[in-house]
């Protein structure tokens, strides 16, 4: 199972793929619509990119909740991969 430090990273790799942005100007705090101005399909899109990333299904619907922040993808994608290891 990937570190908190690793999902951390490569989650805020995809969201600066999809938000356009240098990884540096995403921090855990940064939030998906808010502040990197995502629409709902790109949400989904990080959604994907994480399930094709770390090969758990990721639910959509956790991400696109309003003020969600990479922190909290990082959080999806843990308990994902902990409900994979426990199955």
């Amino acid at each position: 199972m990937p570190t908190a430090t690793d999902v951390l990273y490569r989650v805020t790799a995809i969201v600066a793929a999809i938000a356009d942005c240098p990884v540096d100007e995403i921090s855990p705090e940064s939030r998906l619509v808010e502040d990197l101005d995502l629409d709902s399909l790109q949400v989904v899109e990080i959604a994907v990119r994480a399930e094709e990333e770390f090969g758990r299904p990721i639910d959509d619907a956790l991400l696109a909740e309003q003020d969600v922040t990479v922190s909290h993808c990082v959080h999806v994608v843990q308990e994902a991969n902990a409900k994979g290891v426990r199955t």
